[in-house]
């Protein structure tokens, strides 16, 4: 079952985006394989203009790189950045601590000037303030129930505790010239609201709370016009379940959420007001695609920026000339700084490793069993008539694939499978009418959706002798893959399973208390009903070759879950190598399902390769 998987190219990715204050710079990580490196763009040149930085070992005395995956970035309008570097132990757990550096370019590296020690930390984020001397704002997270700020200028030998909140803090929007600040704020008993928090006093009150069942959080605030950004799950006019976009003019009082931004149209969340304050910088998502649109509260009017399609992503910088520079992706771009300029025109900056070329994508409906799905698929025109081909299930439930670059299928398509990539029904993006079915209903419209695709594929791949398709997903995905090898076993080459759970109930069981309690909302867990939607139950029907991976770190879904899958394959006499793989990885639930590790990324491709189950061998063979 083992193929020569052709020679991958090494996938770039670029994250941690962060804007200076004055929106002079922008900053974020790039990583390429192992090597993490910082990127920095000049936004004050007619062109941005990027430049590359190494990093090195954090101190003379550390052997640890400087920059890696789990850092953070701040860039000061100065030039400097700062670095947020969590500590991790001998196997990339958090340590609990870590520490905060002040760095320079220096050459084609980083020069680090200055180190601040961070006591108790699991994570955290830097939020420079506003004003020229210099000050940063740091905010952690010392465990799951407490929160502290702290405060650290250039010329200060040590971090200043400002202040101990319950709960955990996000985002960050300043009310002033630097003494208050809003902040997203969550504890036990709420899902999420704004609060106030006042330096000079060291004290906090909640500013913006609709009620505990809601998630309320403060998007954004000019200090020019003074135009409050809200957002809410609070029902409205939008899709249930999804934020209602909220305004607060200083002439009108109470925040008002305009139906014109907040019809079921289109899903849309704030990005940036522009330097007056006048103008609201939405992005709308259309299926799989994203786009951004421009509201102005004084005309209630929206009005759509055109661009090329892909996904735009926060934070988002809307500078004083008029320019926005936000993060762009597409299947065939790694993710870029982009700059939109006032004529509206688009200008994603090149990626060093764009020079190669990435294979492109594009969506296609197909029919469904309850009205057509909206799927990205590689392989060009004729990529159902591809010699290997993958069916591939998004994670979720409610989530989508979306018109981004995607490195698993990029390696997939650098060895010739062609990609099919559902937003079958429980899809976000899509509608109330396409979203809800799945809610309380996991393993059933989803699961009927990707039957009735495959079925519709394989019969055309048949007519030529191609192999049938085989099945992968991630997550969700994954469950939802071992679900339709289960039920439908001859119709598949084989199934690829990233960090699968086996069904609701046992992931009730078993997982940490905020996804247990996300499983609680949006499942049913009752064992008595979904005997089906068991895969230790119905795995005994499984006939195709299977790939099955998760991670020994995974914190969503308890590596237990795979362990348990391999240890009834085993019982049920069958062969680990033969029947199926099974790959424990050092990683966490993300790497593993997005395959970030070379060596599992290669397997997936290899096992792709070797899947070869046509239909005449389904008839003579089984």
């Amino acid at each position: 079952m083992s193929a020569a998987a052709p020679g991958l190219p090494p996938i770039p990715t670029r994250f941690g985006f962060a804007f200076s204050t004055a929106g002079g710079w922008a900053a974020c990580l790039s990583a390429l394989q192992d090597e993490v490196t910082l990127e920095q763009w000049d936004l004050t040149r007619p062109v941005p203009s990027r430049r590359t930085l190494g990093g090195g070992p954090a101190a003379p005395a550390d052997g640890a790189p400087l920059l890696d995956r789990r850092c953070g970035v701040l860039p000061l309008d100065d030039g400097r950045v700062l670095i947020l570097r969590p500590a991790t132990g001998d196997h990339g757990e958090p340590a609990g601590h870590g520490s905060v550096l002040l760095a320079q370019p220096s050459g084609a590296g980083l020069r680090v000037t200055r180190a601040w020690p961070v006591p108790p930390m699991l994570a955290g984020f830097l939020l420079a303030a506003p004003g020229p001397d210099g000050t940063a704002l740091l905010v952690t997270a010392e465990d799951e129930r407490h929160s502290r700020i702290w405060r650290l200028t250039a010329s200060s030998p040590a971090l200043d505790p400002v202040l101990r909140i319950p709960g955990v803090l996000s985002g960050g929007v300043w009310l002033d010239g630097g003494r208050t600040l809003a902040l997203d704020h969550a504890e036990a008993g709420h899902r999420a609201d704004g609060i106030l928090v006042d330096l000079r006093e060291r004290g906090w009150r909640r500013i913006w709370s609709v009620s505990d069942t809601t998630a309320d959080r403060i998007a954004g605030y000019s200090r020019r016009s003074g135009v409050l950004a809200v957002t809410t799950t609070a029902p409205g006019a939008q899709q249930p379940g999804t934020e209602q976009i909220g305004l607060r003019l200083p002439e009108d009082g109470p925040v008002r959420f305009p139906e014109t931004l907040n019809g079921p149209d289109h899903l849309r969340a704030p990005l940036a007001l522009d330097h007056g304050g006048e103008n609201l910088l939405v992005r709308e998502t259309h299926g799989a695609t994203e786009r951004l649109a421009v509201y102005t509260p004084a005309a209630d009017r929206l009005s759509a920026v055109p661009g090329p399609p892909g996904l735009v992503s926060p934070p988002a910088c809307w500078a004083p000339d008029g320019r926005i520079h936000l993060r762009f992706t597409s299947p065939n771009r790694p993710p870029t700084l982009a700059t939109v300029t006032p004529a509206g025109q688009w200008r994603p900056a090149p990626h060093p490793h764009d020079a190669g070329g990435w294979a492109d994508a594009e969506l296609v409906e197909l029919p469904g069993p309850d009205g057509p799905i909206e799927t990205i698929v590689y392989g060009g025109p004729g990529w159902r008539r591809h010699r290997r081909l993958v069916l591939a299930l998004h994670g979720g439930p409610l989530a989508a694939w979306r018109f981004e670059f995607e490195p698993l299928f990029q390696h997939l398509a650098a060895a010739g499978i062609a990609v099919a990539a559902p937003n079958h029904r429980g899809s976000t993006g899509y509608g109330d009418r396409h979203l809800r079915p799945v809610l309380g209903d996991w393993g059933g419209p989803d699961l009927a959706d990707v039957l009735h695709l495959a079925w519709a594929i394989a019969d055309e791949r048949d007519l030529v002798g191609l192999p049938r398709p085989v099945v992968l997903g991630g997550s969700y995905g994954a469950f939802l893959a071992l679900l339709a090898a289960c039920h439908s076993p001859d119709l598949w080459s084989g199934c690829v399973a990233l960090a699968p759970f086996t069904s609701a109930a046992s992931l009730h069981r078993t997982a940490p208390g905020t996804v247990r309690d996300r499983v609680s909302r949006l499942s049913r867990c009752d064992t008595q009903t979904g005997i089906g939607r068991d895969v230790l139950r119905v795995c005994r029907a499984l006939t195709a070759p299977l790939l099955l991976a998760h991670g020994a770190r995974d914190e969503v879904i308890p590596v237990a879950q795979s362990r348990a899958l391999r240890e009834r394959l085993l019982e049920l006499g069958r062969t680990e190598g033969v029947d199926f793989d099974y790959l424990e990885a050092d990683d966490d639930h993300h790497g593993v399902v997005q395959a970030w590790s070379p060596v599992l990324r290669e397997a997936v491709v290899r096992f792709c390769l070797a899947a070869e189950r046509t239909y005449v061998l389904d008839q003579e063979g089984r």
